[in-house]
């Protein structure tokens, strides 16, 4: 025991500490991660790996190259333990499939709700067989964004909180109606678009930043197998800046439940806990709400709405309190027993001092607007700025709604997500959509075409003889179908149960991303 203590120590690479965080190397054994290079290849060659996006208790996340559609992709490699023998048994699997076929038959008018799975598969290494999820690139975390703008200074748009709240809120309603509580939603699991970015490689890298590793190094314990040659740090997309095009997603699906059940197993960091859990002893699909509501306000006041810096959760509920006010009568009872049992004095987090939403909420639109508005930044204003400015009101009473005591009193997805529509359009989306759409009926050639507008150095995938679909130009919808015996080539496609190929749009801007157009 004490040997394999030893062997995975960070000190096995002599440069782990600039890479920190990094995984738990404690996990490269026999059922537990892959060991990933950078230059690996999976799939028989057809995905190459070329950077590290992140990891988490279960798996690694790995930037790679398809070769066979070229195009980026994120795979997620799970640890031998955490996969099943049948791919389709994996809940993550079996939940994404559900949610594409349901967004296929969906109008399509919004952004897809979910990172988008592309393909999985097992692979066999020296520490076990594990699940393989291959999933559309998306960009950074909002996790990641909110540590790069707060060493930058930086600020989110207003149009950026209020459009990715709503996709948020979008994204739940999807969700739930389809039957699953995604049960994680977190600063961590929702990640914006990447779309400028993927124009080229140079773009990606320059977003991302080329990899930084540090190689295994210690000349007393020979490297193993099972142990990666150097480790990765992942990227936190410095060079991603958040544009009026991008969207965002909901991810990681490891503990979605269906609606109707109920969890009772809170394995949470106590900031990340909705009341229920607390007074009721566990939660159900409208725990999701108060997440979004936790996440709506790290869009709003740049971070998380709950802090705790002490052990016993007696703290935690008093910081609520303050910020949130008096918990409902029919929770006074336990509320008491808790602080009988506790240990702490009652005065001990007023240092901590939490200010109530009601007396923050105002003075943090004004610093929003204040950091618009300085000279220096790089925000530009427009014709549409004074109506994002007002619109941002609408999140209070949203805020307001989520963060309820109690799980049925919280506003759903549809009533927050309509109250902030009905005080805000987004114009800017709007422009960007005025381009020409497809005539219905349209006949002719179709040239899928990746590049450019005018087409330089463009891939050419195509042509195919097909029919185009009317206003159907918005990002994640079909755009054309074709005969599946004319099509050439792989593009952005699939084919649907009428053995008819369907054209997915996946950019509403000409100058990037898949395009078509008919001869």
């Amino acid at each position: 025991m004490a040997h394999q203590q030893q062997r995975v120590l960070p000190d096995l690479y002599r440069d782990a500490q600039t890479i920190l965080p990094h995984e738990d190397l404690e996990k490269y054994k026999a059922g537990g991660f892959h060991p990933v290079n950078l230059g690996d290849t999976f799939r028989g060659g057809r995905y190459i790996i070329r950077h590290k996006l992140g990891y988490g208790g279960f798996s690694t996340v790995w930037l790679a190259h398809d070769q066979d559609a070229r195009q980026w992709v994120s795979i997620k490699v799970k640890s031998a333990a955490a996969s099943t023998e049948d791919l389709d048994q994996d809940p993550e699997v079996s939940i994404l499939k559900q949610l594409e076929r349901r967004y296929a038959e969906s109008a399509q008018h919004k952004p897809r709700p979910s990172v988008r799975l592309l393909d999985c598969f097992h692979h066999t290494g020296p520490n076990g067989t594990h699940n393989c999820l291959v999933t559309e690139l998306l960009g950074p975390s909002l996790s990641n964004v909110l540590e790069c703008y707060e060493y930058r200074g930086e600020t989110f748009r207003p149009d950026t909180v209020l459009r990715a709240s709503c996709q948020l809120l979008d994204a739940l309603a999807f969700f739930h109606q389809a039957g699953f509580a995604h049960g994680d939603v977190s600063n961590a699991n929702v990640a914006f678009t990447c779309k400028n970015a993927v124009r080229s490689e140079e773009d990606l890298f320059d977003a991302i930043g080329d990899p930084v590793t540090a190689a295994y190094s210690n000349t007393q314990i020979p490297w193993s197998p099972e142990l990666p040659k150097h480790l990765v740090q992942y990227t936190a997309w410095p060079g991603w800046y958040d544009a009026s095009d991008e969207d965002l997603r909901l991810l990681d699906l490891g503990l979605a439940f269906p609606v109707g059940n109920t969890v009772t197993g809170i394995a949470q960091p106590r900031d990340m806990r909705s009341p229920e859990t607390f007074f009721i002893g566990s939660f159900d699909y409208q725990h999701d709400l108060w997440r979004a509501g936790c996440v709506i306000y790290s869009l709003y006041y740049q971070k998380w709405p709950f802090m705790s810096f002490w052990e016993e959760d007696v703290c935690f509920i008093r910081r609520l309190i303050m910020k949130l006010g008096p918990l409902p009568d029919n929770w006074q009872n336990r509320w008491e027993d808790i602080q009988r049992q506790s240990q702490r004095p009652q005065n001990d987090e007023r240092q901590l001092s939490p200010e109530p939403i009601i007396e923050t909420f105002e003075p943090r639109r004004n610093a929003i607007i204040s950091s618009c508005d300085d000279e220096d930044g790089d925000y530009e204003r427009d014709e549409y700025t004074e109506h994002d400015y007002a619109a941002l009101e609408s999140l209070f009473w949203v805020l307001k709604g989520l963060f309820q005591y109690q799980p049925d009193k919280r506003l759903s997805p549809r009533e927050a997500v309509s109250y902030i529509r009905s005080k805000w359009t987004d114009y800017r989306r709007e422009s960007e959509l005025e381009s020409p759409r497809l005539e219905e009926g349209s006949l002719g050639t179709a040239h899928l075409v990746w590049g450019s507008i005018n087409r330089p150095n463009a891939t050419l995938f195509g042509p195919a003889t097909g029919t185009a679909l009317a206003n159907r130009t918005s990002v994640g919808t079909n755009i054309l179908t074709w005969n599946a015996y004319d099509f050439v080539g792989t593009g952005d496609g699939r084919w649907n149960s009428a053995g008819l190929g369907e054209l997915v749009c996946i950019s509403s801007q000409p100058r990037a991303g898949l395009e078509l157009y008919l001869t």
